[in-house]
């Protein structure tokens, strides 16, 4: 969402804006801003020079980024039917095969960086959270990535097969069990099943990757949340990541409790659902998050009772 757009020739860009406004069906679009980018993808504002209204869009290159795109689009989408937090509202997906300069999305341009409460976007939030699956499964229709790790939603009947399956095995095959045995891996997956059955979990509509910089504030205060890896799981997996690397103030989780409270014994599972982005920040950056990782794997060892 930032006012800027991806460094290319000027004729490349001519013929993204082309493309942009055919998936649009608008006039002719104007670039606005400087150059920049989105991790793997070049993102950019331009404007209708008829109607003066400003879009939003990410351009990425090969198969990879438009699988990544196309994920983000669905993703973006699905919560913004929910018309409770706001999202900038998904405009156009363009694939490479339909456009000369696919892979693009192209989202409704937000002016963002105010100010705004804190207490009413947890509870907006927590109203996205009251959203469940159609078919009263966890997953998704479409796999997607967390940052760029690639991340399986293969729908699950129960949230614990889900997050063993596709998160907790899963990121810990891309990173050689940090270090643990199989059968250590087995027991503590166990352990895991243990704590996530203590409560009856729905399969909430989560944005999935709720860190403060996934989340801003309109200039009119409205509270605005983007960037998801969504799917559809334990409402207090966005909430704990809300507390692994800051950015949400005690208003936030306030505003979410009046709506929709908290179960007890949250902060074993918060262990447990942050262990999951602390691993696969060891995936991406390496560097002391193996270290980090594997004490979160001890510490929900020794959540066995």
């Amino acid at each position: 969402l930032s006012n800027c757009i991806g460094s290319r020739s000027s004729t490349t860009l001519m013929t993204l804006l082309e493309d942009v406004a055919s998936a649009l069906k608008t006039g002719q679009l104007d670039a606005k801003g400087g150059g920049g980018g989105s991790g793997f993808a070049s993102t950019g504002v331009c404007e209708d020079t008829s109607t003066s209204k400003h879009y939003f869009y990410k351009k990425g290159s090969g198969s990879a980024d438009e699988k990544m795109l196309h994920a983000e689009f669905e993703g973006v989408k699905e919560m913004f039917q929910t018309n409770t937090i706001r999202v900038p509202e998904p405009l156009a997906f363009g694939s490479k095969d339909e456009y000369e300069s696919g892979p693009f999305v192209v989202f409704e341009y937000l002016d963002i960086g105010g100010g705004g409460d804190g207490k009413e976007m947890g509870r907006k939030l927590a109203l996205m959270h009251k959203c469940l699956s159609k078919n009263g499964k966890f997953g998704f229709h479409i796999d997607n990535t967390i940052g760029a790790t690639p991340q399986k939603n293969d729908w699950e009947n129960t949230w614990s097969d889900f997050f063993t399956k596709h998160r907790y095995h899963a990121m810990l095959s891309k990173c050689s069990n940090l270090g643990f045995s199989d059968s250590e891996v087995l027991e503590i997956e166990q352990i895991i099943r243990d704590v996530l059955s203590e409560t009856d979990v729905v399969p909430s509509l989560l944005h999935g990757d709720l860190w403060g910089g996934n989340r801003a504030f309109t200039n009119t205060g409205e509270p605005v949340i983007y960037d998801p890896a969504t799917y559809y799981g334990d409402r207090e997996a966005d909430i704990a990541m809300t507390q692994l690397f800051g950015g949400f103030g005690g208003d936030f989780l306030s505003g979410y409790n009046d709506e929709y409270p908290l179960q007890p014994n949250f902060e074993s599972r918060k262990m447990i659902y942050n262990w999951y982005h602390i691993a696969n920040h060891y995936v991406l950056f390496g560097g002391s998050y193996m270290n980090q990782a594997r004490g979160m794997m001890s510490q929900i060892k020794a959540l066995k009772k």
